[in-house]
C-alpha cells in the first residue's frame, strides 16, 4: 500500500539556457553543499590513498598492523556518525556541528605528515572525529534545505541526492589518482598538505553559504510515553531495513578483496592490449558511477513526470538482486577458469562490474535519503547516522570472516574454489532479497506521522 503524498510539480523556469534553468531549479545553497562535499572528501580520500604506504615506509609497521589501523581508523570515522548525528540532533544544530568538528578535521590533515607517532595518532584520531562526526549531518541538512525551499518535490530531492553522491565519487577518484603521483613527486609531507588545503577549501566553501541553509531549530520536550513508542517504532523499523543492508556492504566491498585475487588468479588481464594490473580494476567504480547516475536519475524523473511512483524499497529491492547477479557472473567465470584450466576474459569482470554498480546507485544513494525522508524531524542526523554505519558494520561484522573463506593454502576453512565461494556469497544475497521484500512491506504500510514538538530553541 502506497501512503507516499504525490510531490508538486516541479516549476521550470523558462528563462536563460538549459544550464541555467538546471542550475535555478536547486535551492542556491545545494551548490555550497555539492562543492563542499566534493572538496571533503576529496580531502579525506586523499589521505586514505597513500596512508597505508605511509605507515609501512615511513612508521615501520608491517603490513598486517598497517591494515589494522586502516580498519580501527575507518570503523571509528563509521562510529563516530552516531556521535555526530546525536550532537546535532541535540545540541548544537547541523551547521555549527560541521563548522565546529571542522576545525580538528583541518588540524589533523597539517598534523598527519609529521613523522612522529605521537602526531601520527593524534591525526588519525583528529580525522576520524571530524570526518565522522560532520559526515551524517550535511547529507541531512542538504534534505532540510530542500523541504523547507522546496516543499512537496521530492524528485528534485532525489535528484539533488544523487547528484551528491556523484560528487563524493568524483572527489575521491580525483583524489585516488593524484596523491600517489603527488607523494612520488615531492614526498608525504608536501602531498598531505593538499588534502588539508581541500579541507580548508571546503570549509569555506560551506560556511559562505550558510544564509541559503535552512532554518534550524532544536527541540526539548519531554516525550509522552505514546510518543516515545512511535519513535522506537519508527527507529526500529528502519534499523530492521539497515541490518539487511550491512550484507550488501560486505559483498560489495569485496571488490576491494576477493575480486583482486580473482583477477590476479584467474583472469587474463590484457584490455584492448594492454595490461591491467588487478587492483586497478576497480578503479571502474567511480568511474561508471558518474557516468550511470545522469540517465538513471533522468529515468526516475521520467516515470514520475508520467505519475509512475517507484517507492525507495522497490529501488533497493532490484539491487540486492544485481548484487546476486554480479557474484553470480564470478561465479560462471570461476567454474570456466577451473574447468578449462585457462585464465577467462577481463570482460567478465567489467561486466560485474557494471551490475554491481547498477546495485550501489539503487542501495546506497536511495537508502541515503530514504534515512532522511523517513526519520522524525528530530532525529535525522542520528538516523542517517545509523545508516552510514552500516559500511563499517557490514565489513567488520560480515566481510572480515566471509573474505577469509576464499580459496587459500593458509589455515583454517576455505573453499576449494572461487565458483563455491562466490556461489555461497550469490545464495546469502538472494536470501537478503528476499528478506528484505517482507520487511519493506511492513515498512511500507506503517504510517509514520511526525511528533509535533514546540520550539524552545533555535540553532
Amino acid at each position: 500500500m502506497n501512503r507516499e503524498l504525490e510531490p508538486a510539480p516541479v516549476q521550470q523556469d523558462e528563462s536563460g539556457n538549459a544550464l541555467t534553468r538546471f542550475i535555478r531549479r536547486h535551492p542556491r545553497g545545494f551548490w555550497f553543499f555539492f562543492w563542499g562535499e566534493f572538496a571533503e572528501r576529496a580531502s579525506f580520500y586523499g589521505m586514505k590513498a597513500i596512508l597505508t604506504m605511509y605507515l609501512i615506509t615511513r612508521h615501520g609497521l608491517s603490513k598486517d598492523d598497517a591494515s589494522t589501523h586502516m580498519s580501527l581508523f575507518i570503523a571509528a570515522s563509521y562510529a563516530l556518525c552516531l556521535v555526530g548525528g546525536w550532537i546535532a540532533d541535540n545540541f548544537l544544530g547541523k551547521y555549527w556541528t560541521i563548522v565546529g568538528f571542522s576545525a580538528p578535521y583541518v588540524v589533523g590533515q597539517l598534523l598527519i605528515g609529521i613523522e612522529s607517532p605521537l602526531f601520527l595518532y593524534a591525526a588519525l584520531a583528529l580525522l576520524a572525529m571530524g570526518s565522522g562526526v560532520i559526515k551524517p549531518n550535511i547529507s541531512t541538512l542538504m534534505g532540510l534545505t530542500y523541504d523547507q525551499q522546496k516543499p512537496g518535490q521530492e524528485q528534485l530531492r532525489s535528484e539533488a541526492f544523487a547528484m551528491y553522491y556523484a560528487a563524493v565519487n568524483v572527489g575521491s577518484a580525483l583524489s585516488n589518482l593524484s596523491m600517489p603521483a603527488l607523494r612520488d613527486a615531492f614526498g608525504y609531507q608536501v602531498a598531505f598538505l593538499f588534502p588539508a588545503v581541500l579541507m580548508v577549501a571546503a570549509l569555506a566553501l560551506f560556511a559562505a553559504g550558510k544564509r541559503h541553509y535552512a532554518v534550524e531549530v532544536i527541540t526539548r520536550k519531554k516525550l509522552t510515553p505514546e510518543e516515545k513508542l512511535q519513535r522506537l517504532q519508527v527507529l526500529g523499523q528502519l534499523i530492521g531495513l539497515f541490518v539487511l543492508v550491512m550484507f550488501f556492504w560486505a559483498i560489495f566491498d569485496q571488490h576491494a578483496t576477493t575480486w583482486i585475487y580473482f583477477a590476479k588468479e584467474y583472469t587474463d588481464l590484457q584490455l584492448f592490449g594492454r595490461h591491467v594490473p588487478p587492483d586497478q580494476v576497480q578503479a571502474l567504480n567511480p568511474i561508471l558511477i558518474v557516468a550511470f547516475l545522469p540517465p538513471i536519475t533522468a529515468f526516475w524523473a521520467w516515470l514520475h513526470n508520467r505519475g509512475i511512483r517507484v517507492r525507495p524499497t522497490d529501488k533497493m529491492i532490484v539491487g540486492f538482486v544485481l548484487t546476486a547477479c554480479a557474484t553470480g557472473i564470478h561465479v560462471i567465470a570461476g567454474y570456466l577458469a577451473v574447468s578449462t584450466g585457462t585464465k577467462v576474459s577481463l570482460w567478465w569482470q567489467v561486466v560485474a562490474y557494471v551490475v554491481l554498480t547498477l546495485a550501489e546507485i539503487l542501495i546506497s544513494v536511495t537508502g541515503l535519503e530514504l534515512a532522511f525522508a523517513a526519520a522524525p524531524s528530530s532525529m535525522k542526523s542520528f538516523v542517517t547516522g545509523c545508516w552510514l554505519v552500516t559500511v563499517a558494520a557490514g565489513n567488520l561484522i560480515i566481510n572480515a570472516p566471509f573474505s577469509r573463506m576464499y580459496p587459500s593454502k593458509e589455515a583454517g576453512f576455505h573453499f576449494e574454489t572461487p565458483a563455491g565461494y562466490f556461489a555461497m556469497l550469490t545464495v546469502v544475497m538472494l536470501i537478503v532479497a528476499v528478506s528484505f521484500l517482507f520487511v519493506a512491506r511492513k515498512f511500507n504500510q506503517t504510517d509514520r506521522p511526525d511528533v509535533t514538538e514546540p520550539e524552545d530553541e533555535t540553532a
